[in-house]
């Protein structure tokens, strides 16, 4: 029997936990219910901008996988989960699938920082028949290093440390912030100010089209993969999406854009998105100073923190090193994998490339059948 497309609004689920069936139920939500998504996020003690309905549109847009979020309530707690199915064999759309998360942060959140061990074993075990009912076989999803989501996922499949990341204290004043820079980082950021350099909030997007630009001059310039090569059209569509949750801020020579970056904020938590500056002002560092920038006016908006990520592949590479520069406080990046269903999952890797053992793979791919087609997209991190 194949699975079925239904994502149906609320299903009841779980046996055996001792939670009697009617207050306990799973919903699975497409992005078009948006009323109900940001329902859903409004019952959790935080999340970040990765795990809203815009951001997961779009990924569906660019052929990502198709979003869902299932959202479980049991006993006055809410668990909720945004994932991309996909069709292992897109020319079988009814066939098997299976869930990776968007580019970013994501993975399960919650309502209380503290859920009952009976409720969360039963969310595991409403999760596993909803998988199997939509012939799921494996899991994968970047976990938030900002939340803790480690005791939700416990005994379903592995967490795979993958690196270190970088944050600001945003609850520290202003001059302990700056005081917890480099002394590198800080005389950086002052030859930058004294070269001309000024950073701004571009609110109304008047430089998107030329920031798109220099974006695609700078993953051309460091051999970044196809993964990472977005338009104009693709920071049109997530600037739409996302609305008031991200900014874009530039650095400017007189009127000359030398830099420039997206930066979000929610729900208390700024993230520096994503980066890029014209190679002939490389000596002066502009991104440097316009991260400092963002880092005052998100502590100015009232974030707790700023969260700068890490290295690539989560090494602590020469990106991990620059961020390092603005903070000694760390976060531990990790990775979720689970093979729901073993014995499809094995036959799969041995139809892909003929190696019983696949699963062994390097950790930095999952999963293991997907990796000859795919290495590039499952290999990316969100740090660069």
């Amino acid at each position: 029997m194949k699975p079925t497309d239904d994502l149906s609004p609320s299903r009841k689920s779980g046996r055996g936990d001792g939670i009697p069936a009617s207050e306990r139920s799973l919903a699975v939500l497409r992005t078009a219910d948006d009323a109900a998504w940001r329902e859903a996020l409004s019952e959790v003690a935080e999340h970040d901008f990765h795990h809203l309905a815009g951001y997961h549109r779009v990924a569906e847009q660019r052929g990502e996988g198709s979003a869902a979020l299932f959202v479980y309530r049991s006993a006055g707690y809410t668990i909720a989960l945004p994932l991309l199915l996909r069709e292992v064999d897109p020319t079988d759309p009814g066939g098997l699938r299976d869930a990776t998360s968007v580019y970013g942060y994501a993975g399960p959140v919650a309502s209380h920082r503290e859920i009952p061990v009976a409720v969360i074993d039963s969310f595991q075990r409403a999760l596993r028949e909803e998988f199997e009912r939509r012939h799921v076989v494996a899991v994968f999803s970047r976990l938030h290093p900002l939340i803790d989501q480690r005791e939700l996922l416990t005994g379903l499949g592995e967490i795979r440390p993958i690196g270190l990341t970088v944050s600001v204290d945003l609850e520290q004043s202003l001059d302990e912030q700056w005081a917890g820079y480099s002394k590198k980082c800080r005389r950086i950021i002052r030859r930058a100010a004294d070269a001309g350099v000024v950073c701004t909030p571009d609110y109304a997007g008047v430089h998107r089209e030329e920031w798109a630009a220099m974006y695609a001059a700078t993953m051309e310039r460091v051999g970044a993969a196809s993964t990472y090569r977005y338009d104009e059209g693709y920071f049109d569509l997530l600037l739409t999406e996302l609305g008031s949750v991200l900014h874009l801020f530039v650095a400017s020579i007189g009127s000359t854009v030398v830099a420039a970056g997206l930066y979000s904020l929610c729900r208390g938590i700024t993230q520096a998105h994503l980066g890029a500056f014209r190679a002939e002002y490389a000596a002066i560092s502009p991104v440097r100073l316009l991260d400092d920038t963002a880092r005052r006016w998100a502590a100015a908006s009232g974030a707790r923190v700023f969260h700068l990520g890490g290295g690539v592949g989560g090494r602590e590479d020469s990106l991990f090193q620059y961020k390092a520069g603005f903070s000694d406080r760390r976060h531990e990046f990790t990775t979720w994998q689970w093979i729901v269903d073993e014995i499809t999952y094995d036959r799969l890797c041995r139809e892909r490339d003929g190696q019983a053992g696949s699963r062994e793979v390097d950790s930095a791919y999952f999963p293991a059948y997907r990796r000859v087609v795919e290495t590039a997209l499952q290999s990316r991190t969100p740090e660069t």
